[in-house]
């Protein structure tokens, strides 16, 4: 088993500072070439659910906070 190198980890993945900057963007986009990226249509279908998530949690929210001022106008 090699002895560790001075310096930890980042010493063995290759130094420090900017002269790692083009090994990381070459990886980045290697791992960017393997992403399985969606199609419209899946795009289409998340950006409803989202929606729709949206527009039930603002209705349960705006009923809650209704509920609470009503609570709170009875107290006072």
């Amino acid at each position: 088993m090699p002895a560790p190198r001075p310096g930890g980890e980042h010493a063995a993945a290759g130094g420090r500072g900017i002269g790692r900057f083009p090994g990381f963007v070459k990886a980045s986009w290697a791992e960017l070439q393997r992403v399985e990226w969606p199609d419209r249509k899946q795009v289409g279908q998340a950006t409803a659910v989202v929606l729709g998530f949206v527009l039930i949690a603002g209705a349960f929210l705006g009923f809650a906070d209704y509920l609470a001022n009503e609570i709170v106008e009875l107290i006072l």
